[in-house]
């Protein structure tokens, strides 16, 4: 796949940060991540539109893969958005359109691990992690080459909460792989606590607001057993504008779009958190600020 003429990504130069991350150790595996791609499958889902545009990346030398973008007419903000293990860009239309309708143009791109990239048995897991990153980081580039001088938030769904995460600054064991750009971290759900790779000095280093949406129903059999494991990268992070919202009867697919009810407040929470965060938006702020609603839970640190 040839990169789009025209519109060249500036590069960053190499510092072997990719190579640490694809050498982890067999130690980080993800073994259990393959449940959650049964189960993200397991949900039914509504027919989507496709985004604004979709265009090649080159995220290496060697390896190319798609861009989906979402844009408004107006862009007051930028959204980087990775999905959970096995998914694909579209499969979250309903959700990144609504954020697109908020003046948020949504860049997501295509992971090696998604069911929809060509040649995706040639990765690990381990491998998958990494090219995770570098999908994230040429699309990072790809946003301030157009859009330099909007703020930018990280946003992810499951495994993607986690990319997210990396980018506002946690694991920084792994090496500095921090966005600057990234002002704020959205996630929707998490892949919960991997063994071997999330400790609790994982989120020490997370260095920008976070809000993180599950619901008490959130397990992934074999993986996931406990919901409250999703609420770890809140207790963990250091104190000072982290929020997570339990919202009951929510289970991992929760903004897969059923039940409607709780699609529709995941969405809300969601689009309230860029609104304040990236805009200054005091109306939204007010919104996050508001006691939960009837059944659900709240963590504030």
């Amino acid at each position: 796949m040839k990169q789009q003429q025209g519109s060249r990504l500036p590069r960053r130069p190499a510092d072997g940060r990719h190579g640490r991350v694809r050498a982890m150790s067999a130690r980080h595996v993800f073994a259990g991540v393959l449940a959650l791609v049964l189960a993200m499958l397991a949900v039914a889902q509504p027919a989507v539109a496709a985004p604004s545009t979709t265009l090649p990346l080159q995220v290496s030398p060697g390896r190319a893969t798609t861009l989906a973008i979402w844009e408004p007419a107006q862009v007051r903000g930028v959204v980087l958005f990775s999905s959970g293990h096995g998914a694909w860009p579209e499969r979250y239309e309903r959700l990144l359109q609504s954020w697109a309708d908020a003046g948020f143009v949504v860049l997501a791109p295509l992971h090696v691990d998604s069911l929809r990239y060509p040649g995706r048995e040639a990765f690990s897991l381990q491998q998958g992690f990494g090219e995770r990153l570098a999908d994230m980081r040429a699309t990072s580039a790809y946003a301030h080459a157009h859009w330099p001088d909007v703020p930018v938030a990280a946003a992810g769904h499951s495994l993607g909460t986690l990319i997210s995460a990396v980018l506002g600054g946690a694991l920084a064991e792994l090496g500095p792989l921090r966005d600057p750009t990234v002002v704020a971290v959205l996630g929707y759900s998490s892949p919960g606590r991997i063994a071997g790779l999330i400790g609790p000095d994982s989120y020490a280093s997370l260095a920008v607001p976070l809000l993180l949406v599950t619901g008490d129903e959130d397990r992934v059999p074999g993986f996931v057993t406990d919901p409250a494991d999703h609420l770890y990268p809140v207790q963990t992070a250091p104190a000072g504008d982290r929020l997570a919202v339990v919202l009951p009867g929510g289970g991992h697919n929760l903004i897969g779009g059923e039940p409607e009810a709780l699609f529709e407040r995941a969405r809300q929470l969601g689009t309230a958190f860029l609104q304040s965060r990236l805009l200054g938006d005091d109306t939204a702020r007010q919104r996050l600020d508001a006691a939960p609603l009837a059944g659900e839970r709240g963590l504030r640190r």
